[in-house]
């Protein structure tokens, strides 16, 4: 104890040493300790990358590729899914397709009288109207299944639109207080040239009654003040055919946004009726003609019948409601005309006649027929038109049902466009298309959207019946869903003079991520849930009764089994898919648990020794500090 080393007393170098080494026991043991409590808490050996760099690094890999998997089967679940849900949608209508067959084969078996066939029709079309429901709103998360739609395309035509005031062309209405007014002029003097008023039917009568005595001077100006309804005037000439058209001396008319309606006219062997007679005016503007009803010969039309000759009736911004039924030469504004224009018209009419029959123009002559819309129905035979039965159009809308037997047209029966829509059914027996029943030799179609259906018996096409040689289609869309297999044109299959094309259908194409790489042939599974039901909306264009409306409800039967069969491949897929996902996920699991699973029995023996030493530590510590001579002898 009194030894001395340097100065230093050996007892207080041992003292300082022993309380090192317990120090450092201590600290080793509790390291471990807190190691083997990790192990035993995680359950692996393997929790940082300095317990086995090279391991961990393999079990880390392993953990990444095991997440994907997760995902992968998460990912082919949600597209079996999908699948399942198209397939069941699909067998909905499936049923009701095969009631539509049972009710085709009971009406053809010709025991069942008009009212039976009318109930066996009506269960067809709601039959009929649920599948289209079906097909348009079936969806799976979001995603349209069957029927995704369309592109959105637009040209001239297809943005014409109705404004407020019921034209496509804004009326700013005129001040009429200070006009002189026809009711106030003496009937038998000569009228001088300016602009009058026009309030009352009388006013319209004394106007034509003037003209016929020439008592009008051309080029006066005719404006409305109010609305003028015609219904009782008609009715107290119903004897003799109802109205009769009016002269006004190539004036000119001005609606001033107002309205003439009810006017009638039943003479079913007269040509030439309409609100105006022939070359009767040099143009009329701003005026509607509202529930219009007539039935006359040829050469009609709501405003005016006849033959408008050069110079005289053009028709702008003008609108008609109603009906007409004729011969030939029917229109809903002009019957016909040479050189007359007719111009943001717009018609909401059905129209019967038998040829150059058309929604604005029954025959158009070097006329400008332009910025049009139609909406009704047109019917006739030859010549056929939403917009013209013969003669071009340019950037016109035509929404509407046009039937006719040979050239037939959505928008003009026989000859060309540019910027047209259509959207509606044509329905032809020959030479029948989405926009043009025939081309001609005089004009092609360009620019055009043709968003119907169409069909018929030959020569039926997207967008035209019969192109002309040396003419073209150029630049045009279509909606693929509604034409089917239709040609571009009907008589010329090979589409040699069709151009820029495109069909503006989105397609039902997905991509299903089935697996955990990168690599799309052997992580992908590509499919489609589109069925090309173009046909569905003619079905019953003939009646349930016809064998070409069973023919058309069959065709529709092989399209949705055919799409079963690929959606029952596509399911076997998915399921092989998910099977193989398994076994890939468990031999993963499997090979990381080998590396990084710990020994449980092996960790708790671990853990208990390194209490023992922790705790001897922590005795040796306490004793160095207390009694060094002790603690020298422990060591």
């Amino acid at each position: 104890a009194t030894n001395y080393e340097g100065g230093v007393p050996m007892l207080s170098i041992n003292t300082n040493l022993s309380s090192l080494i317990a120090q450092r026991s201590m600290k080793q043991s509790t390291n471990k300790l807190n190691q083997a409590i990790e192990r035993m808490t995680t359950g692996a050996k393997i929790n940082h990358a300095k317990d086995n760099a090279a391991n961990y690094n393999i079990a880390t890999n392993m953990t990444t590729k095991l997440g994907a998997l997760q995902v992968a089967e998460d990912n082919a679940l949600q597209g079996l899914e999908m699948i399942n849900t198209t397939s069941e949608t699909l067998s909905l209508i499936e049923d009701k397709l095969s009631r539509m067959r049972a009710l085709s084969v009971q009406a053809l078996n010709g025991t069942y009288g008009e009212k039976s066939l009318s109930a066996i029709n009506s269960e067809a079309q709601s039959l009929l109207n649920e599948i289209t429901r079906l097909n348009d709103s079936a969806t799976y998360n979001g995603i349209k299944l069957f029927n995704t739609g369309k592109k959105e395309v637009t040209n001239a035509g297809k943005e014409l639109e109705l404004n407020e005031q019921g034209f496509l062309q804004e009326v700013a209405k005129r001040n009429t207080s200070t006009m002189l007014k026809i009711a106030d002029i003496d009937e038998t003097e000569v009228l001088t040239k300016g602009v009058y008023s026009v309030s009352t039917v009388d006013d319209l009568l004394k106007l034509h009654k003037m003209s016929k005595a020439g008592l009008l001077e051309s080029e006066s100006e005719y404006v409305l003040t109010n609305n003028i309804d015609l219904k009782d005037y008609c009715k107290s000439e119903e004897s003799n055919g109802g109205w009769t058209p009016i002269s006004l001396s190539l004036g000119f008319l001005d609606g001033n946004g107002y309205s003439i309606c009810n006017l009638y006219i039943n003479r079913p062997n007269t040509n030439g009726q309409g609100f105006l007679t022939t070359s009767s005016v040099k143009e009329v503007k701003n005026l509607k003609l509202e529930n219009i009803d007539i039935t006359a010969g040829a050469y009609i039309g709501a405003f005016v019948g006849g033959y408008v000759g050069t110079n005289c009736g053009d028709f702008v911004n003008c609108v008609a409601t109603g009906r007409i039924d004729g011969e030939n030469y029917i229109g809903g504004i002009i019957g016909a005309g040479y050189y007359s224009d007719a111009k943001y018209c717009y018609a909401d009419m059905d129209i019967i006649g038998i040829k150059n029959v058309g929604g604005i123009y029954g025959y158009v002559n070097y006329g400008t027929c332009s910025s049009n819309y139609f909406e009704g129905s047109v019917t006739g035979k030859e010549n056929v038109g939403g917009i013209a039965g013969y003669g071009s159009s340019n950037s016109s809308k035509v929404v509407a049902v046009i039937k006719g037997n040979e050239y037939v047209g959505g928008v003009n029966g026989t000859r060309g466009t540019s910027g047209s829509y259509f959207s509606g059914r044509v329905l032809g027996d020959t030479f029948a298309g989405g926009i043009c029943g025939m081309t001609s030799q005089f004009a092609n179609v360009s620019d055009c959207i043709m968003e119907g259906c169409v069909s018929g018996n030959a020569n039926i096409g997207v967008f035209c019946g019969e192109i002309s040689t040396g003419k073209t289609i150029t630049d045009c869309y279509y909606y693929g869903k509604l034409v089917g297999d239709l040609e571009f044109v009907g008589n010329n299959g090979d589409s040699t003079n069709c151009f820029n094309l495109i069909d503006i259908t989105i397609p039902c194409d997905y991509t299903l991520k089935i697996g955990s790489s990168g690599d799309n042939k052997t992580s992908t599974v590509s499919c489609t849930t589109y069925i090309d039901f173009g046909q569905l909306n003619n079905v019953l264009s003939s009646g349930i009764e016809s064998t070409d409306s069973i023919e058309k409800i069959e065709e529709l039967i092989k399209i949705a089994e055919l799409k079963q069969v690929e959606l029952g491949t596509i399911q076997n897929r998915l399921t092989s898919v998910l099977d193989e996902i398994s076994t890939q996920y468990e031999n993963l699991v499997s090979s990381r648990s080998t590396l990084q699973d710990a020994d449980i029995a092996e960790v708790s023996s671990e853990y208990i020794r390194q209490q023992i030493l922790q705790q001897a530590s922590a005795t040796l510590l306490a004793t160095a500090n207390q009694s060094p001579s002790i603690a020298l002898q422990l060591i």
